[in-house]
C-alpha cells in the first residue's frame, strides 16, 4: 500500500474515532430543593443549574413534571461544551397541604446517563385549617343530638371571615352556629354543630360546608358519617 494511502486510511480513522467518542455528559449542582414551609396558595421558585462536561452539544431532549401544579422550562435547550443551563420550576401549591414531594424528569441526549429527576420537596401549611378534617359520630340513637365543634385556624398573616356555614344530609340533622366569624392570624375560630340522627335512618352520612373569604380555600368542606343504634 502506498504512503499516501496509507496516510488518508488513517486520517480516516482518526476522524471517525474522534466522532463516535464525542459525546455529552452532564453535571448538576444541587438536583434536590427543599423549600421549608409554605402557605398553601404560594407558588414556589428555584432554579436547577445543569452543566455541559463532555465535548459535544447537550440537548435537553424533554422535561415532563409529576403532576400539573408543576412546571418547568430551561433557559436553553441546547448547552454547548462547558456551558452551563438553568432549569427552572414552579410548583403550584394551592391543591396541597402537609409535606409533598414534587419531580421533573429530564430526558437528554447524553451517552453515559441521559436521564435525570430533579427533586422539590417541603410542607404546605393550610392558611385556614379545620380540626377535625372528619366528623365520627360513632354510633348515634335517634332523637339524641350530640354537640360537635369544628376549629379553624388562621395560619396566614391576614385576618379571614368565616362566612356561613351549611350542612346536608339525608340521615341526619345538622344544625351549625359560628359564634366568632373574624379570625386573626394566628388564632381560631370555631363552628358549633348540633347533630341529630333521624329515625328511620341507619347508616348515617353528611356534609358540613364552611364559607370563608380566603381567595385560595373559599370553601371548607367536612364529611360527617356514623351509624344508628338499633
Amino acid at each position: 500500500m502506498k504512503p499516501r494511502t496509507i496516510l488518508l486510511s488513517l486520517m480516516s480513522y482518526l476522524a471517525v474515532t474522534a466522532t463516535a467518542i464525542a459525546a455529552p455528559e452532564y453535571s448538576v449542582d444541587h438536583g434536590s430543593y427543599n423549600f421549608g414551609t409554605v402557605t398553601q396558595g404560594k407558588k414556589v421558585q428555584h432554579s436547577f443549574t445543569i452543566k455541559n462536561n463532555g465535548d459535544a452539544t447537550l440537548q435537553i431532549k424533554q422535561l415532563t413534571a409529576s403532576c400539573g401544579c408543576t412546571a418547568a422550562t430551561p433557559s436553553a435547550s441546547s448547552i454547548a461544551p462547558g456551558k452551563s443551563a438553568e432549569i427552572k420550576v414552579v410548583f403550584d401549591s394551592t391543591n396541597f397541604s402537609g409535606k409533598v414531594q414534587k419531580t421533573v424528569a429530564m430526558t437528554t441526549n447524553a451517552g453515559k446517563n441521559p436521564n435525570y429527576t430533579f427533586t422539590m420537596e417541603g410542607i404546605v401549611a393550610e392558611e385556614l385549617q379545620a380540626t377535625p378534617r372528619q366528623i365520627s359520630l360513632g354510633t348515634m340513637k335517634a332523637g339524641v343530638p350530640r354537640e360537635v365543634t369544628v376549629t379553624v385556624r388562621n395560619n396566614g398573616s391576614t385576618m379571614h371571615r368565616l362566612i356561613s356555614a351549611t350542612a346536608n344530609s339525608n340521615s341526619l340533622q345538622i344544625t351549625p352556629k359560628i359564634p366568632k366569624q373574624n379570625i386573626k392570624p394566628g388564632e381560631s375560630g370555631t363552628v358549633e354543630l348540633t347533630i341529630a340522627s333521624r329515625s328511620e335512618a341507619r347508616i348515617l352520612s353528611g356534609y358540613l360546608h364552611i364559607v370563608t373569604d380566603n381567595p385560595q380555600k373559599k370553601e371548607i368542606t367536612i364529611p360527617i358519617y356514623g351509624s344508628a343504634a338499633k
